[in-house]
């Protein structure tokens, strides 16, 4: 999730002063926010509701998708036996359809955009309270973004254990989950990405 990135100059510039500032040895951790996503049941639930209004956006282009190409394939094996008047009618139809179905997709492109942003947005504001949490009770001087490191040793990655605190800090709002990633009714709608 590239919205938890720290440009690294900005990085170094706290690193260095916060080693000049202490006498005692820099604890570091890193970790990596696509993990926590994946593998918190918070983020596991979130890409759950995601995938799910995915699948069901999907179907309904799907099914709008059928009906004109049924409306097609009709018209074209009667085309020949139709009126000029009925030809035209079923021309029209089809354009209607097909503008029915690029506004489907236009809205379900818009509500995925919008949902995803919403879970994104409660994910990372429980990820940040997790990190300062976790950093106080753990005496960790500095917990970078594996994002934004050109190197670590596995010694200081602390992804798993952020899990843990995650899922502990976060218990009644996994429970509550299942329901954070519906959308308002008067919220737009955007389209399934496959």
């Amino acid at each position: 999730m590239s919205r938890w990135l720290i440009p690294g100059h900005v990085v170094l510039a706290l690193a260095v002063t916060a080693a000049a500032a202490q006498t005692e040895p820099m604890k570091i951790g890193i970790f990596d926010p696509e993990v926590l996503w994946k593998q918190t049941e918070v983020g596991k639930k979130y890409n759950q509701d995601l995938s799910a209004a995915r699948d069901r956006l999907q179907a309904q282009i799907d099914k709008k998708q059928d009906e004109l190409e049924a409306l097609k394939s009709r018209l074209r094996q009667q085309q020949t036996s139709l009126s000029e008047d009925r030809v035209n009618e079923m021309k029209k139809e089809i354009i209607g359809k097909q503008t029915d179905l690029d506004r489907l997709n236009e809205d379900s492109t818009k509500e995925m955009k919008y949902q995803l942003g919403e879970v994104q947005s409660r994910f990372q504001e429980m990820l940040v309270r997790t990190l300062e949490t976790f950093g106080r009770e753990k005496s960790f001087t500095m917990i970078l973004n594996r994002g934004v490191v050109d190197y670590s040793a596995a010694s200081v990655d602390i992804s798993q254990d952020l899990i843990v605190k995650f899922n502990e800090m976060n218990k009644v709002q996994a429970a509550a989950a299942a329901g954070t990633a519906k959308k308002p009714a008067d919220a737009p709608k955007e389209a399934p990405k496959n």
